[in-house]
Parts: C-alpha cells; sequence; structure tokens
C-alpha cells in the first residue's frame, strides 16, 4: 500500500473517531436533560393526583 493512501486510511480513521466521540457527548448530554425534564414533568403530574383517601382516617374525622 502507497504511504499516501496509509495517510489518507489513519486521517479517515481518526476523523471517525474524533466524530463519534462529539457525538456520544452531545447525545449524553441531550439525554439527561431529557431525563430531567421527563422527571420534573412526572412531579408536577403526581402533584395534580387526587391522593386516595385512608378509611381510617374518614372514620376518625366522622
Amino acid at each position: 500500500m502507497p504511504a499516501a493512501a496509509a495517510t489518507d486510511l489513519a486521517y479517515r480513521v481518526l476523523k471517525l473517531e474524533q466524530q463519534l466521540e462529539s457525538y456520544q457527548r452531545l447525545h449524553a448530554a441531550e439525554l439527561e436533560e431529557m431525563r430531567r425534564t421527563l422527571a420534573e414533568i412526572k412531579t408536577q403530574v403526581l402533584a395534580l393526583t387526587p391522593k386516595p383517601s385512608n378509611p381510617e382516617e374518614e372514620k376518625r374525622d366522622e
């Protein structure tokens, strides 16, 4: 294999490795933000849901 071809392949491998690493970091950050947002929304939904009544507490109130 000519030296130029080997150098070109090595450059392409390095470039692809760098791209993969960049995408992994970017998407990891995006996924974490989505998880945080989802957790916040779940908390808000649970806050809107009426709590089930406890029959024992209702008897005491009578």
